[in-house]
């Protein structure tokens, strides 16, 4: 079992509640109201800028300029993708004036402050630790989605499924995962029951960020 097999395992039933959501098996069966997609959407939005804060807080945290460039080609792919993500909103009846105007939702505050605070008061494997159930577990969803053919005929959301089941998604998911394990080969039994608590800490704010999507909150 790898490391972070490991964590997923011990972060069950939160791991398999963020995977199997209502959120996703609605998503999935193409029977999520439009509305909630969009409220989804626009948070994202707001998520990602997050993100792309706790991938630029990685490279100082970075020790050597290997572990700089890999969070470096992180945040330039998501840098690279904020248009897209815009666009791929215009689809869905959002326009960029919304988006910008949009509010952060508590949860969205709560998740991705939680991931920056675990940056900036612990060190890069903390970090990664906050991040990767986000980066793997989106390219899981996609997998628990395509695996048990629960998509249905003319999804409206066949294209969100298709973006984190390609193979382009699934092999950065899996680039990052290595990363993340070659951070934690050597810490101790102590230090890796820390990255268990941030790691399942951060699997609950997933699931909280899909019930925002329902709830609309």
């Amino acid at each position: 079992m790898t490391i972070t097999q490991d964590l997923i395992k011990n972060s069950k039933p939160h791991w398999d509640n963020y995977i199997k959501h209502e959120f996703v098996q609605k998503l999935a069966n193409g029977t999520l109201e439009l509305k909630n997609f969009q409220h989804y959407l626009m948070q994202d939005y707001i998520y990602l800028f997050h993100y792309s804060r706790a991938f630029a807080l990685a490279m100082y945290k970075s020790d050597n300029f290997e572990q700089m460039e890999f969070s470096r080609q992180a945040l330039n792919s998501i840098l690279d993708e904020i248009q897209l993500h815009i666009n791929y909103c215009k689809e869905f009846g959002i326009d960029e004036k919304s988006i910008h105007e949009q509010k952060e939702s508590p949860a969205c505050v709560a998740y991705t402050r939680y991931v920056l605070d675990c940056g900036l008061s612990g060190d890069l494997t903390q970090l990664y630790a906050a991040v990767i159930p986000c980066f793997l577990g989106y390219a899981k969803v996609a997998d628990y989605i395509t695996l048990n053919n629960l998509s249905v005929a003319n999804n409206p959301y066949q294209s969100w499924i298709d973006m984190y089941s390609s193979k382009e998604y699934q092999e950065a998911a899996n680039d990052a995962t290595e990363f993340f394990e070659g951070l934690c080969k050597d810490l101790s039994k102590k230090q890796m029951g820390k990255i268990q608590d941030i790691f399942t800490t951060a699997t609950r704010m997933e699931i909280s960020f899909w019930q925002m999507g329902l709830d609309l909150s």
